[in-house]
């Protein structure tokens, strides 16, 4: 008796299975003009055999145990079986130059059931794995501090451990990639071998929240580029409609333009008054502790602590950084306050027309900007002698540090700032960032939610106490899911968009300049979730669409450039830009990295005006600078699938300037990428900084106008110690970095040592960027 079934298979085609009841072979072949694949139908064995070749490429090594096989069905192009036990049906098919699996787990269970395939093992022809890691890594195969590091790393979740879900072996004269058709619920574990060696398991998860619970890879032969696997995967998005370029997306939201040629800088100040605006410290601070009516009542706001630098002061003609901000900040907190303005002291102090209609007004009627202008406008109406004018207020985003940038020639610039409070207190510097040019705008995210009188909070984690109670994600074990450093919980994003909504829309209706970007940490990192809630249950697909759909509604509703953290392959069609690409989260939980008396100390989050933990600079452990910076293992994959879709640069933790031991080898890794920097400022660290990040913006700006919206078309090794390299840009450019301490010369063209070379393709322009 012979019956059918159909499968919507994760490829996305509805393919017919015809199911019999005879016994299955052993062994069964499927062949076409490319190759001919060898399956085993009990343990799931697969090896290739390319056409004119002998040798077989090993696909999956046999795993004992999947039990009674039946329903064999084959035709010229595919074959198919049950695994009975597992309530499996099992399809490979060739698909033109690909082989196609399938995997579909067909009984409705409250069971989990993981399946483990493939499995790769050490092997002669296998030289090296090329893993999507960040933004890509190249792997020696017999590498033992790689090994050391994949083995001991435990399982890789195949949203948030690679940027993108595939991995390529490199087989000597060729390439073998493969794609993960379904990219949720997948982990990758590497274990060393007898033989010196590094294997590799693929593990999914059915799950019983998913409505349809199936597992598939795309698998194909390629040419013997460390980057081939790379192109696969960008030629596979293409053809299922799933890509979207960086033209599409200006089109969309023009403004994101300002985007090519533009370093990326977070600003750093935490206030309203910075030590920068007090023009005459001894005057100032003489007159607060004065007798003045207005100045009393500041005085008798401030606790002893503050007092007493005050009076110190006084007393000095060159009062100490530590003194500036410790007065800056305690002025700043009390202009902050709504019970700041007491009419009846202000009486014979002459004020501004604005002043005076914003002091004529209801506080309860005033917006933050407006409650911090009129307490700015009134301070400075009876200290005006001794500070600038409240529109040059602030030190990372202020008139001050804007005009420093525009006078050196960084016309193109994405600004960022710790909280959206910044554009409250300095509204003038924001308008002045737009008019200037540059992108503006706040970080933000909705990953975890605090209960609303957690004391050790921060501001993007408070939303209310309804939400508090409802809105956490809820584990399969039915406890809640804790959220970012185990505080709080994690918060459902299916629950969270009119908290969005109102929290976005609230931000800019109270800025009389709004932002033109925003950053959104975490949703584009990869951690998805399966939320078991009976009043919002998601699968990760669900918890990824959402996430998705607040980006894609900040972007569209208020024309903002869109970022988040990472970039992961599934957020690239939405988001604009990404930090966290090349260069990710290093030492999460290492002791050493935050222990005070160890050298590799990265510092803390203070002082606000410019936090240690991006500011001070340290150097960085051998080991992860082997693992993240060294160029031998370094590849640009997620460049060759997006260069064209996504900007993407460093982590925040990770700037281009926080690692001293770094520096280099960095700038010279962003420039062959054709990928933006991304630095930590106040005042003080671009005063410390500015001829370097003018060096660096001279070279970088005009390409990344040129080519930045461009296809990386290739990436090769020019020299057998893989230190000197060559990206292409189509026929436009084409970039060369020499990582090595003496010059090398290729095709009659030399390249500096510690150097980066950029040739306008057809015309033989030069341009070079050294470190040395």
């Amino acid at each position: 008796m012979i019956r059918s079934q159909f499968y919507i298979l994760s490829v996305g085609i509805l393919l017919l299975t015809a199911i019999s009841g005879g016994a299955a072979p052993e062994t069964v072949q499927l062949s076409n003009s490319v190759w001919t694949v060898d399956i085993a139908t009990q343990s799931l064995a697969v090896n290739a055999y390319p056409v004119e070749s002998e040798t077989a490429v090993p696909i999956s090594a046999a795993q004992p145990g999947f039990g009674n096989v039946a329903d064999f069905s084959q035709d010229d192009d595919t074959v198919s079986w049950r695994i009975v036990d597992r309530f499996l049906t099992v399809q490979f098919e060739l698909v033109g130059e690909s082989l196609s699996v399938a995997f579909v787990h067909n009984r409705q269970t409250s069971d989990t059931l993981r399946l483990t395939w493939p499995v790769i093992e050490d092997s002669q022809s296998l030289r090296a794995y090329i893993l999507p890691l960040f933004e890509g890594s190249y792997v020696p195969q017999n590498d033992m501090t790689w090994q050391n590091f994949l083995s001991e790393r435990g399982p890789i979740n195949t949203t948030a451990g690679l940027s993108m879900p595939f991995w390529g072996l490199d087989l000597t004269d060729r390439t073998l990639t493969y794609i993960l058709t379904n990219p949720f619920n997948n982990h990758i574990r590497f274990n060393k071998t007898s033989s010196s060696g590094l294997g590799m398991q693929v593990s999914h998860t059915f799950k019983p929240n998913w409505e349809q619970r199936k597992y598939g890879l795309r698998i194909s032969l390629g040419a013997a580029s460390p980057v081939a696997p790379a192109k696969q995967y960008r030629h596979w998005l293409q053809q299922n409609a799933e890509f979207v370029s960086f033209a599409e997306k200006i089109e969309k939201t023009p403004t994101a333009e300002k985007l090519l040629g533009a370093a990326h800088v977070y600003l750093w100040g935490g206030k309203l008054l910075s030590e920068y605006d007090v023009t005459d410290w001894k005057t100032f601070a003489t007159r607060l502790t004065g007798d003045n009516k207005i100045a009393t009542r500041i005085w008798t706001q401030l606790n002893t602590k503050v007092q007493k630098v005050l009076q110190e002061i006084v007393q000095s003609d060159y009062p100490s950084k530590y003194a500036r901000r410790v007065v800056t900040r305690a002025i700043s907190k009390q202009l902050e306050k709504q019970n700041f303005y007491d009419s009846s002291l202000w009486v014979e102090v002459p004020l501004t027309p604005e002043a005076e209609q914003l002091s004529s007004r209801d506080v309860s009627t005033l917006s933050l900007t407006g409650l911090y202008r009129r307490n700015c406008l009134l301070f400075y109406a009876v200290f005006s002698d001794t500070l600038r004018h409240p529109d040059e207020w602030g030190d990372g985003l202020s008139l001050k540090l804007l005009e420093q940038f525009a006078e050196n020639g960084l016309d193109r610039l994405w600004l960022g700032v710790d909280s959206w409070q910044e554009g409250f207190r300095h509204p003038t510097a924001v308008a002045k960032a737009k008019a200037l040019g540059y992108l503006v705008g706040p970080y933000d995210s909705y990953h975890s939610i605090h209960h609303p009188n957690e004391k050790d909070t921060w501001e993007t984690a408070q939303f209310d106490l309804s939400l508090y109670e409802s809105g956490a994600i809820v584990n399969a074990d039915g406890t809640k899911s804790h959220g970012f450093k185990k505080k709080g919980y994690h918060l459902s994003p299916l629950v969270a968009q009119p908290y969005v909504e109102d929290r976005v829309n609230g931000i800019l209706e109270q800025m009389s300049s709004g932002f033109n970007t925003w950053f959104i940490d975490c949703d584009a990192y990869g951690e998805l979730f399966d939320d078991y809630s009976i009043s919002h249950p998601a699968t990760q697909l669900d918890d990824m669409n959402a996430r998705l759909a607040r980006m894609a509604w900040i972007r569209d509703t208020h024309h903002m450039v869109i970022g988040s953290e990472g970039g992961a392959a599934y957020s690239a069609p939405t988001l604009h830009f990404a930090h966290g690409m090349t260069i990710p989260v290093i030492g999460w939980g290492d002791p050493d990295m935050k222990s005070k008396t160890s050298p590799y100390y990265v510092g803390g989050y203070w002082p606000p005006e410019g936090p240690a933990v991006h500011v001070k600079q340290v150097p960085l452990k051998p080991n992860y600078l082997y693992h993240y910076y060294d160029p031998r293992f370094r590849l640009p994959l997620y460049q060759i699938v997006f260069h064209d879709s996504v900007i993407t640069t460093h982590h925040w933790g990770a700037g281009s300037l926080k690692f001293e031991n770094a520096i280099g080898t960095l700038a010279l890794l962003e420039q062959l990428y054709n990928v933006p920097p991304l630095y930590h400022l106040n005042i003080e660290e671009f005063s410390k900084h500015k001829a370097w990040i003018t060096q660096h913006y001279a070279f970088f700006s005009p390409l990344h106008r040129q080519i930045g919206g461009q296809t990386m078309t290739d990436f090769e090794w020019l020299s057998d110690d893989r230190l000197v390299q060559r990206t292409e840009f189509g026929d436009a450019v084409e970039i060369f970095a020499n990582f090595r301490t003496d010059a090398f010369e290729y095709e009659s063209l030399v390249i500096p040592a510690q150097s980066v070379v950029a040739r306008q393709i057809g015309r033989g322009e030069i341009t070079v960027f050294s470190v040395e």
